[in-house]
Formats: C-alpha cells, sequence, structure tokens
C-alpha cells in the first residue's frame, strides 16, 4: 500500500522521466568535437570523397557526418568563417548531395580548411 510520500512522489518521477530525455536530447548537440577534429574530420572526409575511397553512399554518410560535426564544432566554439558558414548550410539541407556536389564540396572544404587558423 503506497504511503502519502509514495503518491506525491509517483507523478513527478514519471514527469521527469518523460522530460529528462527530451531536454538530454535537446542538449546533446552541444557535445561537439573541439574545432582542430571536427576540422581534421571534414579534411579526411572530404580527401576520401575526391579519392573515391569507398562506396558513393558510405562517402556520402562519411562527408555528411564531417559537416554537421564541423557545423557543430562552429556554433559551440563562436567560429565565424567561409567554411564554418558552407558547413552550416549543407548541414541544414535536407536533399543528399549528388557524387557530382560532394566532388566539388570536398574540394572548396580542403580550400577553405587549409587557410591559415586566423581564418577558420
Amino acid at each position: 500500500m503506497p504511503t502519502t510520500m509514495h503518491r506525491l512522489l509517483l507523478p513527478l518521477i514519471v514527469g521527469m522521466a518523460c522530460v529528462c530525455p527530451a531536454v538530454a536530447a535537446s542538449q546533446s548537440w552541444k557535445r561537439a568535437l573541439p574545432m582542430p577534429q571536427a576540422s581534421q574530420e571534414a579534411v579526411t572526409a572530404a580527401n576520401a570523397v575526391i579519392n573515391q575511397s569507398g562506396s558513393e553512399e558510405c562517402l556520402r554518410g562519411k562527408l555528411s557526418n564531417a559537416i554537421v560535426r564541423l557545423s557543430n564544432s562552429c556554433d559551440v566554439s563562436g567560429h565565424s568563417s567561409t567554411a564554418c558558414e558552407l558547413a552550416s548550410e549543407l548541414a541544414g539541407q535536407d536533399s543528399e548531395l549528388s557524387m557530382g556536389e560532394m566532388l566539388t564540396t570536398s574540394e572548396i572544404l580542403l580550400d577553405l580548411l587549409s587557410e591559415p587558423e586566423s581564418s577558420l
């Protein structure tokens, strides 16, 4: 038989169980990689696309993930650059990039990310 304390706490606990995962999920984007690591992942993915080191679908996933991580890192760190703007724009797209678009994007990313640190 539940005590008065149990009757009072049960709705609170159930309510927290429903709210906490959503709050945690909404905060997960803040766990971004440090900019140097996110930039290196983007360079690695871009080189993989240019060298066609895998299937088109694998390369698309690798590049897309790297772009999202770079965009998140830019947002969290407060960086503002052409590479960050491109990553944010691409990360917000709903459509998939074609292989030609992935190649062009990869070349542009490599150019932007090879600029001196001050321009990142």
